[in-house]
């Protein structure tokens, strides 16, 4: 099982490496964000929904509660339901006990109901994230716009209060 600790870790990085994706895709006009060049959901803006819908998902299953994707238009919209799901997910994963986060649920995933831990639930959100983060920095980059180092060392260095020298 994962510990409470670690998920935290994990949700910190993750909110973290986020918010460096959306300052780099802000950079962006409407239409490289629109541009077909992703092979799994056709350009930026969508591979950032997906990424974001995925997250929500998981964490909406993890609290037990329905899923209620909204609209976002822009990406400013993008940018603050990401903030918004970041914060929801630390503190939830905060305000969980170790039982907590192991205690299994029924999760509906493609029109098939499985039981899974809340704390492979919040993995699962954090690491697709960390997949299509991936796709990003290809993408991105083919577009002009590489992404920053999105290691989690430099995330834990600059947490700690320490500086990352090689920026």
């Amino acid at each position: 099982m994962m510990t409470q600790d670690t998920l935290l870790a994990l949700a910190g990085y993750n909110a973290y490496a986020n918010r460096l994706v959306l300052d780099t895709a802000a950079r962006m006009n409407e239409e490289e964000l629109t541009r077909k060049c992703s092979p799994s959901q056709g350009n930026v803006r969508g591979l950032l929904l997906h990424m974001l819908g995925g997250e929500a998902y998981f964490l909406a299953a993890a609290q037990q509660r329905p899923f209620d994707p909204p609209s976002l238009g822009t990406l400013t919209d993008i940018r603050a339901y990401s903030m918004q799901v970041g914060q929801e997910m630390k503190a939830f994963v905060a305000a969980s006990s170790e039982e907590a986060l192991a205690r299994v649920l029924s999760v509906d995933i493609a029109g098939e109901s499985f039981r899974l831990p809340i704390w492979q639930l919040l993995s699962q959100a954090i690491l697709h994230s960390t997949h299509h983060r991936g796709e990003l920095s290809i993408v991105l980059t083919q577009l002009g716009y590489p992404l920053p180092t999105l290691d989690i060392l430099i995330h834990f260095i600059e947490q700690s209060g320490q500086v990352w020298p090689h920026k």
